[in-house]
């Protein structure tokens, strides 16, 4: 069964990293690994030459054995992220194994691979599946040898956690804490409410369920995590000189909990987030917790529940709330409804079986909705469109059907594994062929690969950026140097005094403003990102070209809009 996922998962994550070109933030984690390579000081992470601690280092630097060989690349810079994806698909095969059998690691395994948002992300650059393989990296070894006070498990525990620290931040490892503390404490009220309150019985009763810290190995273990995590934390102090790597972990991690300032949303925001990052398996996830307190209840399912509570209310507790911050909860997701999937292969209970039933027959709909989408946009003549859609999208509407069909007459089994290998399929050909064909519409790459031509004859110093810190813009520039940044007219004024034959990089958002404060000179534009969006249009990126009040007109000889 390993192999199985092992295989399906590298099927998934691995193939064509490269075919969509950056997004969101991705661009950040792809120019700090260049921009350390380059400069040879991995302590100092930069964008375009600025200081950039907005992360710990960890992240930076699981890109960088990957970069070692052809540089850094939109792949290179996704591998951490698989290779964790990869991982903790194992880690929770394993853990699931461990605590319901074999059949519900499995099944837990595949949903989490097949979860639409976990897989995005683990083919995305950026710290967040880092993270969360550290998260279950700490569950894992705590289960495994860590609650039951064992010396070596403790320190590995400890250890972990101060590594883990580093992919994202401490947020990482007082995630898993707070599971291992809730279990705890749960065991210690369930106790209480058994056996009455016995003073002598909660004293022991926390000293066992705690030993994890209340005990010689557990001081141990900590203390070896706390010296390893000091060290990581003040080395980019020793190598800089500066206490910025030291800030970031207090205002991002401690700061922004307690007294948020960014991102704030309601409170039941992540109900609605995590329902949507376990598509499309979220309502087996519904009726496996529907039918939870059935038979079969046992410390392990307990464990499994608090685990899934206590990762919810710790994020909720903060204010500052995003919905990639509850990708840790989706693996306690996972093995939940795998356990549940198991039960119902066994045929545990009608109602349970009828409820989860319902469920499966309802989440067919998903590849025969996906498989008629496919086969109907071929047909549209104004969309990008594949030959495989005409493939897949027949055999995806058939397949689903017959997946209701056989889960309703009883054949579970079939009809999950049905399931599991169409949405399998349609997540590989979505983000493969589905993103070749979405990237047709994307503008940065192929507007950046023209401004690289314009400008291959062009200096560094001749060339800036005004109001536009876009880091996925400057990866796909690839300046040898660093471009200088203007945040105001001012600015752009004195850089036109000392280039007058220069080159100024915009968002179109700013472009009259940068044309008008330049004044009588002339901005001339050489290119537009898309024609289409207009000049004035946000994140429309504007390559101009500034001449002195003597140069020639826009329609005279300059550079016209396509750069011919």
């Amino acid at each position: 069964m390993l192999v199985v996922l092992i295989i399906m998962g590298c099927a998934l994550l691995f193939p064509d990293l490269a075919v969509r070109s950056l997004w969101g933030s991705e661009g950040r984690w792809a120019v700090v690994a260049r921009e350390m390579m380059r400069s040879g000081n991995y302590f100092l992470p930069t964008i375009n030459g600025e200081v950039y601690f907005d992360k710990p280092l960890f992240s930076y630097w699981a890109i960088i054995p990957f970069a070692l060989k052809g540089g850094v690349t939109e792949a290179a810079a996704r591998m951490p992220g698989v290779l964790a994806g990869i991982m903790t698909v194992i880690l929770i095969f394993v853990m699931g194994r461990a605590l319901f059998g074999s059949a519900a690691g499995f099944l837990a395994g595949m949903t989490l691979l097949t979860s639409f948002m976990f897989a995005s992300w683990a083919r995305t650059a950026s710290g967040e599946m880092l993270n969360l393989l550290g998260i279950w990296c700490m569950l894992w070894i705590y289960l495994s040898g860590g609650r039951d006070g064992r010396p070596w498990h403790l320190v590995m525990l400890y250890c972990t956690g101060a590594l883990a620290a580093f992919c994202k931040g401490p947020v990482g490892p007082a995630v898993a804490f707070s599971v291992m503390a809730a279990a705890g404490a749960c065991n210690i009220f369930g106790e209480m409410k058994r056996e009455g309150l016995a003073w002598d019985r909660i004293r022991k009763g926390i000293l066992y369920e705690f030993r994890w810290i209340l005990s010689r190995q557990g001081m141990l273990g900590a203390c070896a995590g706390a010296a390893l995590f000091a060290a990581i934390l003040f080395l980019p102090v020793i190598a800089t000189g500066s206490w910025d790597s030291v800030m970031l972990m207090w205002r991002e991690n401690f700061l922004r909990f307690v007294r948020p300032f960014d991102h704030i949303e309601p409170p039941y925001a992540y109900v609605k987030h995590g329902l949507v990052f376990f598509l499309p398996w979220t309502l087996l996830l519904i009726a496996a917790v529907w039918q939870m307190h059935g038979k079969g209840y046992d410390p392990q399912y307990r464990w499994t529940i608090i685990s899934a509570a206590a990762i919810f209310l710790f994020f909720t507790a903060s204010g500052s709330r995003r919905s990639y911050y509850i990708l840790p909860l989706v693996p306690a997701l996972a093995l939940i409804t795998g356990r549940a999937l198991s039960q119902w292969f066994d045929g545990d209970g009608l109602t349970r079986k009828r409820v989860i039933q319902a469920a499966a027959g309802i989440t067919g709909a998903v590849p025969v909705l996906g498989g008629a989408a496919m086969a109907y946009a071929y047909f549209q003549g104004d969309m990008p469109r594949h030959i495989s859609q005409l493939v897949l999208g027949p055999v995806a509407f058939a397949g689903g059907i017959a997946a209701v069909i056989w889960c309703w007459k009883g054949k579970f089994r079939s009809g999950i594994g049905l399931l599991l290998v169409l949405i399998w399929c349609i997540e590989i050909w979505t983000f493969t062929v589905g993103m070749a064909i979405a990237e047709e519409k994307r503008t940065l790459r192929p507007f950046c690969a023209a401004v690289v031509k314009e400008l291959r004859y062009v200096d560094d110093g001749s060339i800036a950026f005004f109001k536009v810190r876009n880091s996925s813009l400057v990866f796909y520039l690839n300046r040898p140097g660093h471009l200088k940044n203007l945040d105001s007219v001012e600015e752009a004024k004195i850089f036109l005094g000392d280039h007058a034959g220069g080159f100024i990089i915009t968002d179109g958002i700013f472009l009259e403003e940068l044309q008008k404060g330049l004044e009588p000179a002339r901005a001339s534009i050489v290119r537009i990102e898309d024609k289409e969006r207009g000049r004035n249009r946000e994140n429309n990126l504007v390559l101009l070209a500034l001449r002195d009040n003597n140069g020639i007109d826009d329609d005279e000889g300059s550079p016209d809009e396509d750069g011919e």
